[in-house]
């Protein structure tokens, strides 16, 4: 079970993707999310749902290759 005390104990580089449309876990809960975790990086993919990789991998490996070059 996820809970903001558990987020908060994570110390490693953390990047956090969702999309604009995505019901599941929207931006605001994203958001949300990452206020939790120290330092944490997030990304939201335009024009997807919850498969922002599948629906714009263009955008998606970009933002991760970028995460990966910094860390």
């Amino acid at each position: 079970r996820v809970t903001f005390a558990l987020l908060e104990t994570i110390s490693v580089p953390t990047l956090l993707m969702t999309g604009d449309a995505d019901m599941y876990a929207p931006p605001p809960i994203m958001r949300m999310f990452a206020g939790h975790v120290k330092g944490a990086t997030g990304g939201v993919s335009p024009e997807a749902g919850h498969s922002g990789y599948w629906e714009q991998p263009e955008f998606f490996n970009r933002t991760v290759l970028d995460f990966i070059s910094k860390h």
